[in-house]
């Protein structure tokens, strides 16, 4: 039925979304200086404040953490237009025959995978080192790993509702909308024991929940965490970092297993998207 086997197709297709991310130099480069932008801008705002130890430094981490995640999350739905122009030359491609549905979103998950971890390095090497966060290698490289995968999040969650809304309009509104949620339920604005138990299923789905604990972990667990000094009150410390963790109901085990519900994601959402493009391209053929 089809010209080309599986790996053929998505090498093809590979290469034509490549041509597309580039063509759009507006697009393409825009994301990729804001990200650098943005990275001196927020470490420049919160110079250093990794290094200082009191309460206020405290809630300024936090906030820078959970700014950033706004940040990252909410700068991918731009690429929405392409993936909208994109599905209406799926839809009328494959109701010729002319590749598979699979190969197609193989395809577009495959090519984002190196983009976005450009994106991702110029937004973390900036902002990491200025901010004066855990000193350390590993801590750096795991920084970079969950803001890697928070833009893969980001983008799977466009992808899959691209597939779904008719239009852009619709489609900007329904994923900004589901932003405002998954932060509201994230645990820091309100913590997971204030939530009302009808809406706690919100706080397990949201996509702010768990690279939020990641960064929080990483900077305050682990051995270092033992020795971390948070808070001094008469020239004695009064917090530690793995007690400040204790307080908030995290576990050094979190650091990975929240990677792994991260990953599970953007596999969910890239899954779901395969299926709503099957419906739609088979009702077409029909």
């Amino acid at each position: 039925m089809y010209s080309n086997s599986p790996i053929e197709e998505i090498l093809i297709l590979g290469q034509r979304f490549c041509c597309n991310i580039f063509r759009t130099k507006q697009l393409f480069f825009t994301r990729v200086i804001q990200a650098l932008v943005a990275g001196f801008v927020l470490g420049s705002i919160f110079f250093n404040v990794g290094s200082q130890q009191s309460h206020v430094a405290l809630q300024t981490r936090s906030g820078f953490f959970a700014f950033s995640l706004t940040f990252l999350l909410s700068s991918t739905t731009e690429g929405l237009p392409i993936f909208l122009e994109e599905r209406r030359t799926l839809m009328r491609e494959t109701s010729r025959g002319a590749y598979r549905v699979s190969s197609y979103v193989l395809a577009n998950t495959l090519v984002f995978l190196p983009f976005l971890l450009l994106v991702g390095l110029l937004y973390t090497a900036p902002v990491y080192w200025l901010v004066g966060l855990r000193k350390s290698i590993d801590g750096f490289l795991y920084f970079s790993l969950v803001v890697w995968l928070v833009l893969l999040m980001s983008n799977s969650l466009v992808a899959c509702f691209s597939a779904l809304v008719p239009n852009f309009i619709l489609g900007t509104s329904v994923i900004a909308g589901l932003m405002g949620s998954f932060f509201l339920f994230s645990g820091y604005f309100i913590s997971k024991e204030k939530i009302p138990s009808y809406w706690i299923f919100m706080h397990y789905l949201s996509l702010f929940k768990y690279p939020f604990e990641c960064l929080m972990i990483n900077e305050y667990g682990g051995e270092q965490g033992k020795t971390s000094c948070l808070e001094i009150s008469n020239g004695k410390c009064i917090l530690y970092g793995v007690e400040f963790l204790r307080q908030q109901g995290l576990k050094d085990s979190q650091k990975w297993t929240n990677l792994a519900v991260m990953l599970s994601f953007i596999v969910g959402y890239r899954v779901l998207s395969y299926f709503i493009l099957w419906v739609r391209c088979y009702r077409t053929r029909k």
